[in-house]
This record gives C-alpha cells, structure tokens and sequence, in this order.
C-alpha cells in the first residue's frame, strides 16, 4: 500500500514538473517535443489545471472597486477558467491530434523540426475573461517558424493561450500549421486555405466529386473541420446556408479602409470600415465596420447605414452611435451617447499601409471569427 502511493506521488510530482517551464523558450521547445514524439499526455501536462487557476482566483484579494469586481466576473463563472484544462477542454488534445495528422499529410517530419524563431505578444482579452489578468499577469499569442531538416521547408505554427505566472509558463495551443517563411506569408496561406476548405465543404454538401478532387491535398482538413464544432475549432468556416447568406464574404468586398485618429481630441481610436457589393446597381450597397479605442481590449462590431446627405451612421448596441463624412483620406464626424446624450468629436486619418495579417484579422471579426486582436 506505502509502495502505491509513492508510486502516485511520484507520477504526480512528475507531472507537476513536465507543466512547469521556466521561460517562454522552454516552453516552446516542449511543445515541439511533444508533437515528434506525438504525446499527447505529455502535452496535455503543459496546460494549468482548473482547480489550481480557481484557487488562485478564490483567493485573491484587493481593497480596489475595479480590481473587485474584475475578478468577481471571473468568479462568476467557473467555465471561464475550465477552457484552459485538457482534462476539461477536450478540444485541446482534439486540436493537438487534428494538427499533428495535418503535417503528416502535408509531409512534416515532425522528429526533424528544428525551432528557426518564434514570436510571442500581448494577447487580447476577451469581455467574458476580464478579471483573468489578476491571476494571470502574462497571457501571450504569437507564432513559431520550424525547418523540416529534410526538406529544408520552413513551416508557421500559430499558437495562443500562453500563460505565465508564479514564475512559470503554461498552455500553448497549437492553432494552426502552414508552410510559410513569415506571418505575411502564413496569412496569405490561411486565405487560401479557408477558401479551399469552404469549396470542399459545399462540393460535399452537393456531391460535386470533380471539386473534392482537385481538394485533395486538404481533404483531410476539410474531413476534420467538419466534424470538430465551430467553436472548438479555428479552422472551421461552418456551412450554414443561413449563416452564409447573412454575412457578407472577404468575396463581397469592395473596398477596405482603415483610420487612426483621436477620439474627444486625446483618445486612440481605430476605425475599419469595408464596402460592400449587394444587389442593388450602385459599385456599393452597404457596409460594415468595427471599432476600437486605447483602452478596449477586443473590437466591437458597428451596424453601419448610409445618410441621405451621405454621412456614413455607425452604430454600437446600447451604447452609442457616431456620424461621420469622409471626404479624401480624412474621417471626421461626431459620436453621441444613448445613455447621457453626451457628443464628443471624431477626427480620423486612413492609414495606407496596412499589413496583410492586420486586415486577415479584422475581415476575420466582422465575419463572425474569433476576436484576436493582433493575432
């Protein structure tokens, strides 16, 4: 009996020992081990557990209102906080598995995977996470570049959900594997392959073999993309006919512009607007947008109509509504409050060089993705 239950200590301690990595680069290097070794329960060990992120939640304490009632919302919520356990959030392992069989299809050697670079940054917070930074000072996202050391090809492994406290480094979800020598580059790559994915989607939704042939190489994305749900899995684009026909399309897309300015003459603020083709005969039949200011962690999603003495209206839900008339690079108008009234000026400048991955991101909000911030 002694014997046993050392023998479960240890593998605990162990266990304990496989999840704590000292720095972001051991982490990495973890990670990359788990996949050439293809273990997932190894993996699965890198991650926080539920109950230790919980305890630190229950026991933190602070004499601030704001700081309480951040935390409160993360109390508020236990399921908030399960996301980040595989033992809770199967889909973490689900993904693990789905990406190693991707890179075996696509001829990755994962044993020969040699770490080139990665980069790591500040990860957005989600409105249903705040209070997570008061238990979790470091929460990262970013991408690691690996060389096949046999075919001398450089792939992009996105990732996030890389947590660092106590002095130690957790998670690191894999979210996607590409060929690609940069972000630019990996992004290009993702439009394509969402585009695929889609068309193979709806060749199996209406048996056009011919199309499912010439998607052979991503056949094997298509098939698990398909049967992991939507909100488990980044890759999915979903084939509601429905949902399709309500949201427009990177095709529909007529123009992209983005502004940086100053909100009530002393706030950052982004604005990014697309037009869009629709059936009536004008080039432009609508718009869509989303905005965001210095101290917002996420963007939010504007219901955008057009005024008959052409003032683009750009509306936030229950909170306020702001007119502006655009005239060159410039976008100027007014922001009005529904609660107090109060109206504040808007003064915007179209930034033109933007790159590739911001504006992938931004498309990728307005059409129903994951809000990643810089991701």
């Amino acid at each position: 009996m002694k014997k046993a239950f050392l023998a479960v200590w240890m593998l605990l301690l162990t266990s304990v020992a496989i999840a704590q990595q000292k720095n972001e680069e051991a982490l990495v290097n973890k990670i990359i081990q788990c996949f050439g070794t293809e273990d997932d329960s190894a993996y699965a060990m890198l991650f926080p557990r539920f109950d230790t992120l919980w305890n630190m939640a229950q026991r933190y304490s602070d004499t601030g209102i704001v700081n309480n009632r951040r935390i409160n919302n993360l109390r508020s919520n236990p399921l908030n906080l399960q996301q980040f356990d595989p033992y809770y959030n199967k889909s973490i392992i689900r993904d693990f598995k789905f990406i190693h069989k991707k890179g075996l299809d696509s001829g990755i050697h994962w044993r020969d995977l040699l770490i080139a670079r990665f980069e790591l940054e500040k990860a957005m917070l989600p409105r249903e996470l705040v209070g997570l930074e008061k238990i979790i000072p470091y929460r990262l996202q970013g991408y690691i570049f690996v060389q096949d050391l046999l075919t001398r090809k450089i792939y992009c492994i996105s990732i996030k959900d890389v947590h660092g406290f106590n002095n130690q480094w957790y998670g690191g979800r894999i979210v996607n594997i590409l060929e690609a020598e940069s972000i630019e580059e990996y992004y290009e790559k993702l439009a394509a392959e969402r585009k695929v994915l889609k068309d193979v989607l709806i060749a199996q939704l209406y048996a056009l073999s011919d199309t499912i042939g010439k998607a052979e190489d991503s056949m094997a994305l298509a098939a698990a993309a398909a049967k992991t749900p939507k909100a488990d899995n980044p890759l999915s684009v979903g084939n509601d006919d429905d949902e399709e026909k309500k949201k427009p399309s990177t095709n529909d897309v007529v123009e992209r512009k983005l502004y940086t300015g100053l909100f009530d003459g002393e706030i950052k603020m982004e604005l990014y607007i697309r037009s869009l083709k629709g059936p009536c005969p004008k080039p432009v039949c609508a718009w869509d947008a989303v905005y965001k200011f210095q101290d917002m962690e996420d963007y939010v999603v504007l219901d955008v109509t057009k005024s008959a003495d052409g003032k683009l209206i750009l509306t936030e839900e229950d909170v306020g509504v702001m007119e502006i008339t655009i005239k060159g690079d410039k976008a100027s108008g007014e922001w009005s409050s529904f609660k107090d009234k109060t109206t504040v000026d808007v003064e915007l400048t179209e930034k033109k060089e933007v790159k590739n991955r911001k504006l992938f991101m931004l498309d990728d909000i307005l059409e129903g993705g994951m809000n990643f911030g810089e991701y």
